[in-house]
């Protein structure tokens, strides 16, 4: 494992939230806003320095150069505002059943990882290649990332939520 204090997390959440009608970070989980839970799963792995990708007020955020332009770009925007980490694990902010020891498999490989058929959550390592890539998948591929099979047990902890429905089964759920 990676000396987590050179490990910077980040919280994707730069999106639109169109098709939930409404910006994911903000919604109620668990009596607090989506992006803080996140936040919290992220120190509970240990991590030190915990960055939101995108724009939230009251919260520590890296701007989006081109807001609203996908993940890709907020992950290449993250390596450029903020370069002196040896390694970066982003999570989306719509996976609220990821935990800590989901997570903890990414980082058992210190050359970066991510797990099998899944672009996120994904952990890169320094130097990381830009290129031209224009999705996560293609930055995966850039940087020939080790493949981690996820353990079928953690399937349903990698929901990842977009509309009001996926929204209320799992609130249901949990």
């Amino acid at each position: 494992m990676p000396d987590l204090s050179r490990v910077a997390g980040i919280v994707l959440a730069g999106g639109k939230s169109s098709r939930m009608g409404r910006n994911k970070a903000l919604l109620d989980f668990r009596g607090r806003p989506l992006v803080q839970h996140m936040m919290n799963i992220l120190r509970d792995l240990g991590l030190q320095d915990i960055y939101i990708s995108g724009s939230i007020a009251n919260y520590p955020c890296i701007d989006d150069n081109r807001p609203f332009a996908g993940p890709a770009q907020g992950i290449c925007n993250v390596w450029q505002k903020k370069p002196d980490y040896e390694g970066y694990l982003f999570v989306p902010v719509d996976m609220p059943l990821l935990t800590a020891d989901i997570l903890r498999l990414l980082l058992a490989h210190k050359e970066g990882s991510y797990f099998a058929g899944r672009p996120l959550p994904v952990f890169f390592t320094c130097p990381v290649i830009l290129g031209n890539a224009a999705s996560v998948q293609g930055l995966i591929a850039e940087n020939s990332l080790y493949v981690v099979d996820l353990p079928p047990l953690y399937d349903p902890m990698m929901a990842n939520l977009n509309t009001p429905q996926e929204w209320q089964e799992v609130l249901y759920a949990s």
